[in-house]
């Protein structure tokens, strides 16, 4: 059994939900299963917030008003789906979980050729972005700012409307295209050298010729732009082709629903469409443009910017001894199933993966004896290596896991059963939805940009956090947050030149190579970077070296202590 958790407002016999939730519940009411209950809390807030919700009739769907939720349920932003100790967020992965919890077997193809729709996470995957993120918000803006599509008798069409219909345009780019063209072209022959855009295989779907999950989430989304349009489709028509067809495959399905209207009609107006560049949404098309793949290691650059930067290479602090090294660690003295080498890890990398281990768990157990932890966050959590280890070694802690990977959760979850850990929740979620209270935030190796998520995510809680850094190349500004971190590195490093320092911070090889060295002042730069943004926000930092240093390349470790 598992449940749904969305807020809501009530206005007599309505429901009033936001975009998100009324798209859960349209999932809910497709797979139509008694495995999964759809609890509803009410929110005075919601009530208030016209602009922005859905009206949907009480009859239209089944739910239970909820007075008391698990502890877990509130550790994401809603819509949640919570089962057993696990509570997943993010549209896309709650209404995948949704499906397959329902066992409804003719909701199950909606994932798709081996359930792969939408699994990949919105930070890596362009067409899950653009499903749960960027559509939603154009249609949010749509509505409550109807005057920024609107000039002189001419409504403009939304940005991420064009997009779609482009992608329509698109060869279809799905795992067994060539096995789908050998039976529709009725040629077993037909090589997979062909060009896509010649296989005869067309977007009537979103995905390609059958629907799946990615339509479900879309549908009411276009829905409610062109109930605004009126009749006016011919500008658009693949995505009007492509509505149809999703519209007569969900008829039995699909949920009345009413929302904020125009004062303005749109009829008579001249519809127009912003030019766009035509670039697929898929983001394994090698056309698409990447610009975080160009490189900023050219030797010159690199030698040019640490020379004209001496000032910050002196104000490294970086030691030798790790925190905790003190604290005494026995692999013997803990279950084997705590160990990665109980794995497949090949021995070589299950030695190494010991000892990263190691480090941070004795960092951690050196904070709890310093500070009052009840709550740690083993933050891009995997598999659940580290937490898992924490949690056996604390256990009195509550160890919350965090991981966007749908696979990687499930065998940490495979491991907490088997280990029979009763002080480990489990979350699937990307940091922007996770929103739990936590005293300690731990990240082994988070990508680039994400160890920064993690430390201001720290920060905000005042929490304590010990990371081993990893892939500096990754590191550019986001909505989240820019770089450099610190007053002192940004009144003396342009952005371009921090990315240099970066990028070269990837470049620690083996120790005879003659980059080495220059790659690992560089990873101590960004660090030291990182240290001084810290203490700006009132944290003692310590930056030191993994013990052995070799058991990683990527082997800082960055230790912050909150008003210590």
């Amino acid at each position: 059994m598992a449940d749904i958790y969305i807020e809501a407002g009530v206005n007599k016999d309505l429901l009033a939900v936001t975009l998100e939730s009324l798209i859960t519940i349209h999932v809910y009411k497709l797979c139509n299963s008694k495995e999964i209950t759809l609890n509803v809390v009410l929110s005075e807030k919601l009530n208030c917030d016209h602009k922005r919700l859905f009206q949907i009739n009480l009859n239209e769907v089944q739910f239970k008003k909820c007075e008391e939720q698990p502890a877990i349920a509130p550790f994401c932003k809603w819509p949640a789906v919570v089962a057993g100790t696990s509570v997943t967020a993010g549209l896309s992965s709650v209404c995948r979980l949704i499906i397959k919890l329902s066992r409804n077997q003719k909701a199950l193809p909606l994932l798709g050729f081996r359930e792969a729709c939408l699994m990949a996470c919105n930070e890596v995957s362009i067409w899950t972005k653009f499903c749960e993120v960027d559509i939603i918000n154009t249609i949010k803006d749509y509505l409550t700012s109807p005057e920024n599509y609107i000039k002189n008798d001419s409504f403009y069409v939304p940005i991420d409307v064009s997009r779609f219909e482009n992608h329509m345009s698109e060869p279809v780019k799905i795992h067994n295209v060539y096995k789908m063209a050998r039976l529709k072209n009725n040629n077993k022959l037909l090589s997979s050298t062909v060009p896509v855009d010649q296989l005869n295989i067309s977007h009537k779907f979103a995905e390609g010729p059958h629907i799946t999950l990615s339509d479900v989430l879309l549908f009411p989304c276009f829905k409610i732009f062109f109930k605004t349009l009126g009749n006016s489709f011919e500008s658009l028509p693949l995505t009007s082709a492509w509505y149809q067809s999703v519209a007569d495959e969900l008829k039995e399905f699909q949920i009345d629903f009413s929302y904020p209207t125009f004062k303005t009609s749109l009829l008579d107006m001249n519809i127009v469409q912003f030019p766009i560049v035509k670039k697929s949404l898929y983001i394994s098309d090698p056309k698409r443009y990447n610009p975080q793949s160009r490189m900023f290691t050219k030797q010159y650059n690199i030698e040019k910017v640490l020379h004209e930067n001496k000032e910050l290479c002196d104000a490294i602090t970086s030691r030798e001894t790790p925190f905790g090294v003190d604290i005494p660690f026995s692999w013997d003295d803990l279950p084997l199933d705590a160990s990665p080498e109980s794995g497949a890890l090949p021995e070589s990398r299950a030695v190494r993966k010991c000892q990263q281990l190691e480090n941070l768990a004795k960092a951690t157990v050196k904070v709890t004896s310093l500070k009052k932890i009840e709550t740690i966050v083993d933050f891009c959590s995997g598999s659940g290596h580290l937490g898992i280890l924490v949690a056996t070694l604390l256990p009195n802690c509550h160890v919350i896991l965090v991981e966007n990977k749908e696979r990687s959760l499930k065998r940490a979850q495979e491991r907490i059963s088997k280990m029979n850990l009763s002080n480990v929740s489990v979350v699937q979620s990307n940091l922007d939805y996770f929103n739990a209270r936590f005293d300690l935030g731990l990240a082994l190796h988070a990508c680039g940009v994400a160890t920064d998520l993690v430390i201001q995510a720290c920060i905000r809680n005042k929490a304590d956090f010990v990371c081993c850094p990893c892939c500096y190349g990754g590191i550019h500004n986001c909505h989240h947050l820019s770089y450099p971190r610190s007053e002192r590195f940004r009144s003396s490093l342009e952005y371009k030149d921090y990315l240099i320092i970066s990028h070269s911070a990837d470049q620690t090889h083996e120790e005879e190579n003659v980059k080495t060295a220059q790659g690992y002042l560089c990873m101590n730069l960004i660090d030291t970077d990182r240290s001084l943004y810290a203490n700006e926000c009132g944290y003692k930092m310590h930056l030191s070296k993994l013990f052995p240093s070799s058991c990683t390349p990527k082997n800082n470790l960055l230790v912050g202590l909150y008003n210590l």
